[in-house]
């Protein structure tokens, strides 16, 4: 009786902390679907001296004005939007192209040399972008990289917590799987192409979704990096919100989440089953 008691509390737990994570998303919704009057009154706290703030749980008078505003009215929505496609996509292909060559060789050749590489590749993932900020700052502007896409893409591509996801997930394959296929071929390349690539698709895959939340919500390094506004992805177009702007932040913020939402729903089995076998082989390890 009482494990019965405490799996129902720890249930009901569990779904008060996700509708609170949710809530968030749940008030910009509301916020998009009421009126800009309407929402100057109910924050009318933020933005003036005396005054309440009250959360907008459903709006008395929904309207689609701010969506038509934005989608139809404001091009300066998909400039930003369409940079932020850009810079995810060339971010994301091109760590594919290096992380994944880049975890099979540290997955297959073993050495001190090797050993050391890959712990220096642990501590830069560690390191959080403001420690490296000022030395990536000085070699764009070298590069005169500085205020363009390059400049963001460029960095980005070798991250190194894909090339940590994908090592994690060649190392879980079986040593005998390599040991049989090496009596048919030779060839270190089919080996890579034939087994390690199917086999480690899960990781591959989730690395590739993570890497693409991470990147669609970049924010320091446009901010540092990109002066030019037609530049800017959205993540730092909206400087702060004010009483002219509320609804547009409302709306605008909302649509740029649905892709998140988008590509979660899409790829969270391969990201539960990707981040699952990095444990594994990390257990085994």
């Amino acid at each position: 009786m009482g494990r019965f008691i405490i799996k129902k509390l720890t249930s009901v737990l569990m779904v008060l902390v996700c509708v609170l994570s949710c809530f968030p998303v749940f008030v910009l919704l509301t916020g998009s679907l009421t009126g800009r009057q309407e929402l100057l009154d109910y924050l009318n706290g933020l933005f003036a001296d005396s005054g309440r703030t009250m959360f907008i749980l459903f709006p008395p008078y929904p309207t689609l004005r701010g969506y038509l505003e934005v989608l139809l009215d404001t091009p300066e929505f998909y400039v930003v939007f369409w940079n932020s496609v850009k810079l995810t996509f060339c971010i994301v292909a091109g760590q594919l192209l290096v992380a994944v060559p880049a975890a099979w060789g540290f997955s297959r050749w073993h050495g001190k040399i090797s050993s050391i590489l890959f712990y220096l590749y642990t501590v830069l993932m560690l390191l959080p972008f403001q420690v490296t900020m000022l030395s990536s700052y000085q070699i764009l502007n070298q590069l005169k990289l500085l205020d363009t896409h390059a400049g963001i893409i460029l960095p980005a591509v070798f991250s190194t917590f894909p090339v940590f996801l994908v090592y994690r997930s060649f190392i879980g394959i079986p040593e005998e799987l390599f040991e049989a296929y090496s009596l048919e071929s030779k060839s270190e390349f089919l080996l890579f192409w034939h087994i390690g690539l199917p086999l480690a698709k899960s990781g591959i895959k989730a690395a590739v979704l993570l890497s693409a939340i991470e990147c669609w919500n970049m924010l320091e390094q446009p901010l540092l990096f990109l002066k030019t506004p037609k530049l800017w992805p959205f993540s730092i177009y909206i400087p702060d919100i004010s009483s002219r702007n509320v609804q547009y932040s409302f709306v605008f913020s909302f649509l740029v989440v649905i892709p998140v939402f988008l590509l979660l729903a899409w790829g969270k089995d391969e990201i539960q089953e990707g981040i699952g076998t990095m444990a594994d082989s990390a257990g085994k390890g």
